[in-house]
């Protein structure tokens, strides 16, 4: 069986940091399996819902730090074919210096 096709916008990198992410008052912690100059996706049992706004701060490889806020564009509790649990990002504010940061690491040929 074919794997479903996903569409993207912006090119993605399998980048695995940690993430502090919090909304309502909460703060949680997970890793991140893939970052993107449009978002990220993060690893997590207890990923918050559908359409929540987050303020999220994670390290870029090369130990830059990122602050951003982003909306939770899906949010999966269970496995899903190549998808661990875990829940998209799509960033609104991102600081265009940060962009250019995560679109250089992108496109590196550097693992």
């Amino acid at each position: 069986m074919d794997s479903p096709t996903i569409k993207r916008r912006y090119l993605r990198r399998d980048i695995v940091v940690p993430v502090k992410f919090s909304w309502d008052g909460e703060t949680r912690s997970c890793l991140t399996t893939t970052v993107g100059e449009g978002g990220l996706y993060a690893q997590t049992l207890l990923p918050p819902p559908h359409g929540v706004r987050l303020k999220m701060e994670f390290e870029l490889p090369d130990g830059h730090p990122i602050s951003v806020t982003g909306e939770v564009r899906h949010s999966l509790e269970n496995t899903y074919g190549s998808l661990p649990a875990g829940f998209g990002v799509q960033f609104l504010d991102l600081a265009e210096s940060d962009r250019l940061r995560i679109v250089a690491i992108v496109d590196s040929e550097d693992e």
